[in-house]
């Protein structure tokens, strides 16, 4: 029997467990839904809760309760707060607020309703008194150090609120700039605001007194906003109403300084408006504002004082997306009076709607502005420059339209006079008045111009005819123009000369066609560095069409002629506005006397003065540009009787030549492709292409080119790419190909990577005194390791051997030899050669003349730089030799007045052991066999030509060292008598004659 309860038992046993669970649930749940309202509520509650909030605020807060529940929300009753300075009290009957739980636990605050009673805050700031440099000091040492900033705590995202406001005080106590204490008071403060999500609608409604010192202000502020994506108004809905009645500014100035904003007003401003918004814009405005004796300045002016005895405003109208319908619209300041009433376009199917005869809307306006009390009071919010000054000045306009008969008229008057001042340092003086004059007629479906002139010193242009058939001329006084507008725009060169223009036109369908012309004549532009530019006459013809609803520009043709050449453009076409996605694209001919097209370019600092050109260019070109891609190519242009000349060098002159190009280039990307060049002429023919295309994170850059030339025909061309006073000569047919992938945030690593290969050489050239014969070079480089094969040539009679390798990935980049190499043998020295290279080998080349011999140079180890700037880099180690040499030189002749010997001697400079190391010459012992005399020089010569050497004579069976005093191109021997007898070798000489003259002596 008792096996058989076992069963009954365990599931007794299970249905109390769980029963047990449930319960301890339960009172789980209960203990804090029920026990957190108790202990807030609580005097234990409230305590803990007052004692962490003065415990992280600046004063002390006191309260006669706090209670809490879950559903009659928070509530705090007799608030009582006072800072520990005493000058800042808020107290209040009650604060109660009705918190939705679910959205907090969700990480949003909702508080669906929240209400202030009778909050009444005191602030009082005192008198600020100037601090004494001691005061100063004690104070920053009493001051607590600053610490790290800790990171803010995340604000809880509000999603929804009613706050509710019942008669709230505020009083402010503070003293205004003479330091004169004033109060604030705001008044019977009632409001309530209603905060919703995005997408819905939130209000607000604001009243309150303002209370001065000698009177009292209404001020009522209502609204209501319908955000579509964000808090702001960009496509907002929404209303606004506001109502002051006679504000004193005055009284708000203990305000600005609670809030410690820099602001000083004055006057007093009543003002009620009401708004309409929709899509972020005023749908609906009426607004009356009026002020008197208003003078404000301030931080936010930032520097402007604003200041009227009268401001009155009365704006009445609603916009739409084509119009702005003006009820009303009057301003009236010192200075200043606008008033309009009608209908205004906004876009330019508006504005074709609102001209048209039928149209039933109407504008007036008119304005008067006196210039020097407008801007004087916006200068710096206008962002004109401080010395920028209006001292005189009148602007003044009128614009009426009128209707009847199936005839309607827009005439329009503006007027700028007397203008006088200074922009931005100089006294500006308008020369004549600046009229605009327009009358417009619309009849049926066309609009007459009657009259639509601008009249000043320096233009005068009329537009007249009908939309359709439209004729205009302008002329422009260029000097005049320089005189009164360069006075607000700096035109740095000097103008004199005219300019006109005529034509003819028709707007159909938002689509403007014209044909006409422009003309320039006795056109004189004196630039800055006194290159003149000269047009005695210049013309344009053109014919072109805008569509603006397109928004593309295309032109049949533009005929340029002008002294220079011309230039004739056909299918032109030019996106403009927001039209970004055509391209532009035109093609043109052209034939231009290049002499005359350099000078120009000369003037403008675009072309090197030294270098003239000549001769006569026609050809072709096609262009087009879509986004940041630019296409170029011309099929074929010839030039005739080139020439290019540059001082010093042989003239370039070729009779014809013809080339042609088509390339692409992305200008962002800086990435492009040159898919052919050509160029041909009797002694030049070039071909090939280049191209820069991005891979990846990497760019590659190759190309190949071939030529055929004559070495003596481009050498004034290819000059400034060879070593200075190198010449070459022989028909050549050479070849380049090179690329390079390197990454395209580093370009500096091109020559790093590139491979190529290239020939070069000539029949004969001559370098530094070398009469170089037939010589080439093969040049290969692979990853940036540049290899010159060896290679044998004759030089003065004699040989050249050399080769060598070079690392473009270091920096400097050093050409060096492979192994030992007898670089010269048996080369025939020449005066160039002496000047050049032996100058810095030893001092007795200074200054040398009829220099012969024949020299040898074996070199051990040779490194040089290929960029300037890094003579210190290089590296020698070699033997010099030179035999049968002669010379005459100064430090030569003093040499042979102490030896004795032929005036005339043949010299030997033995093998000589030398290196050149930190920008050092050096060598132990060059003996200089003059004649029958052995001479050895010893010593350092540096390249910037400072010289420490010593030269060891022959004198009387002795060997005499003597030192060397000034540089390597001035030397001389020291022959100083204090400095010979330091050194002991003449210290001994002396002795010794010494001895004997004494010997002799007693023998006597």
């Amino acid at each position: 029997m008792q096996t058989e309860n076992i069963p009954v038992k365990k599931k007794l046993s299970v249905k109390k467990i769980l029963l047990s669970a449930l319960i301890f649930l339960c009172v789980l749940l209960a203990v804090p839904f029920f026990g957190i309202p108790v202990y807030i509520s609580s005097r234990g509650g409230n305590n803990f809760i007052l004692q962490k909030i003065n415990g992280a605020i600046d004063g002390k807060v006191a309260v006669d309760s706090i209670s809490m529940g879950w559903f009659s929300g928070i509530k705090a009753d007799k608030l009582d707060f006072t800072n520990t300075a005493g000058s800042t009290k808020l107290t209040a009957e009650q604060i109660a607020a009705y918190p939705d739980y679910i959205s907090l636990l969700g990480g949003k605050v909702a508080i669906d309703k929240a209400v202030i009673d009778k909050p009444y805050l005191s602030i009082t700031i005192g008198v600020e008194k100037p601090k004494k440099k001691q005061d100063a000091v004690v104070v920053s040492q009493l001051q607590p150090k600053k610490t790290e900033k800790t990171p803010s705590v995340p604000m809880i995202p509000l999603d929804r609120m009613n706050l509710t406001i019942n008669q709230g005080n505020v009083k402010i106590i503070a003293p205004d700039a003479e330091q004169i204490m004033q109060m604030l008071e705001l008044k019977d403060i009632n409001s309530k605001i209603a905060i919703r999500p995005i997408g819905s609608t939130s209000d607000f409604n604001v009243a309150m007194l303002v209370a001065g010192a000698n009177d009292i202000t209404n001020i009522a502020v209502a609204g209501d906003m319908t955000p579509k994506e964000e808090w702001s108004l960009t496509n907002a809905y929404g209303n606004l109403s506001v109502d002051v009645n006679g504000l004193e500014l005055a009284t708000l100035s203990p305000l600005f300084k609670a809030l410690n904003v820099n602001v000083s007003a004055a006057g007093s401003v009543s003002a009620t408006v009401n708004a309409e918004i929709k899509k972020g814009q005023f749908e609906n405005l009426e607004s009356k504002i009026s002020a008197k004796n208003l003078d404000v300045s301030g931080d936010f002016l930032k520097g402007d004082r604003l200041q009227s005895a009268n401001f009155q405003t009365d704006i009445k109208l609603s916009t739409t997306e084509k119009f702005i319908n003006i009820g009303r619209f009057k301003i009236e300041a010192d200075g200043l009076t606008a008033e309009a009433k009608g209908t205004l376009p906004r876009t330019f199917d508006s504005l074709d709607k609102f001209l048209q005869a039928d149209s039933t809307d109407t504008l007036q306006a008119k304005f008067d502005c006196d210039m020097a009390k407008t801007l004087k009071q916006i200068k710096t919010i206008a962002k004109f420059k401080q010395d920028f000054d209006i001292q005189y000045g009148r602007l003044s306009g009128e614009i009426n339209t009128d209707g009847q008969a199936g005839k309607r008229t827009l005439a329009a008057k503006i007027k700028l006079w007397a203008l006088e001042g200074r922009f931005p340092v100089k006294q500006i003086i308008l020369s004549k008045p600046v009229e605009l004059d327009a009358k417009l007629v619309s009849q049926e479906d066309q609009i007459i111009f009657e009259k639509f002139n601008v009249d000043s010193s320096f233009v005068k242009a009329a537009l007249t005819g009908t939309t359709e058939n439209m004729n205009y001329t302008a002329d422009v006084d260029l000097e005049r123009l320089q005189a009164d507008m360069g006075q607000f725009i700096e035109i740095k060169p000097k103008l004199t000369g005219s300019a006109q223009l005529t034509g003819k036109g028709s707007l159909v369908k938002k689509v403007f066609t014209s044909a006409g012309k422009v003309s320039a004549t006795d056109v004189i532009i004196k630039m800055t560095n006194g290159k003149i530019i000269s047009e005695p006459a210049a013309t344009a013809a053109f014919d072109f069409s805008a569509d603006f609803a397109q928004q593309l520009l295309t032109a049949k043709t533009a005929d340029i002629s002008a002294d220079a050449g011309k230039i004739n453009i056909t299918n032109l076409s030019m996106p403009f506005g927001e039209n970004t996605a055509s391209a532009t694209k035109l093609h043109a001919t052209f034939s231009t006397q290049i002499e005359k097209l350099m000078s120009m370019a000369t003037a403008f600092g675009a072309a090197d003065s030294n270098t003239q050109f000549a001769g006569l260019a026609r050809g072709d070109l096609a262009f087009a540009k879509t986004g940041d891609v630019i296409e170029a190519s011309t099929k074929k242009t010839d030039i005739t009787n080139l020439k290019i000349s540059s001082p010093g060098k042989e003239p370039f002159t070729q009779p014809n030549m013809t080339i042609a190009f088509s390339g692409k280039f992305d200008t962002a990307k800086k990435i492009y492709n040159i898919s052919t060049l050509n160029v041909t002429s009797p002694q030049i023919k070039l071909s090939g292409n280049l191209s820069n295309a991005e891979l990846g994170a990497n760019t590659k850059t190759e190309g190949n080119l071939k030529a055929e030339y004559d070495l003596a025909a481009v050498s004034s061309i290819v000059s400034p790419f060879m070593p200075q006073g190198f010449s070459a000569e022989g028909k050549r047919n050479d070849s380049l190909w090179f690329s390079s992938t390197y990454p395209k945030k580093d370009p500096q690593q091109f020559k790093a990577n590139l491979n190529a290969k290239t020939t070069f050489g000539f029949d004969k050239a001559e370098y530094m005194g070398f009469d170089i014969g037939k010589s080439d070079f093969n040049v290969k480089i692979e990853k940036g390791l540049m290899t010159v094969a060896p290679f044998t040539s004759t030089v003065n009679t004699g040989k050249l051997n050399f080769g060598g390798s070079a690392n473009f990935s270091e920096k400097p980049t050093l050409l060096k030899t492979p192994n030992q190499m007898k670089i010269l043998d048996g080369i025939q020295l020449t005066q160039q050669t002496s000047d050049i290279l032996l100058g810095y080998m030893n001092p007795i080349f200074a200054n040398a003349t009829n220099v012969s011999g024949t020299l040898n140079f074996d070199c051990e180890k040779l490194v040089f730089p290929l960029e300037k700037g890094y003579d210190k880099t290089i590296d020698i180690i070699g033997t010099l030799s030179i035999t049968n040499m002669k010379l005459g030189s100064p430090l030569l002749n003093t040499i042979v007045q102490i030896t004795g010997g032929s005036t005339e001697p043949i010299i030997t400079i033995q093998p000589t052991k030398f290196t050149v190391k930190d920008g050092i010459i050096s060598y132990d012992n060059m003996q200089m066999d003059i004649g029958k005399y052995a001479v050895n020089f010893a010593g350092r010569i540096g390249l910037d030509k400072s010289m420490k050497m010593t030269v060891t004579v022959p004198y009387k069976d002795q060997r005499m060292p003597i030192p060397l005093k000034g540089s390597v191109d001035k030397p001389e021997l020291d022959l100083d008598l204090g400095s010979l007898l330091k050194n002991p070798q003449i210290q001994q000489e002396i002795e010794n004659q010494a001895k004997k003259v004494l010997e002799d002596l007693f023998k006597k």
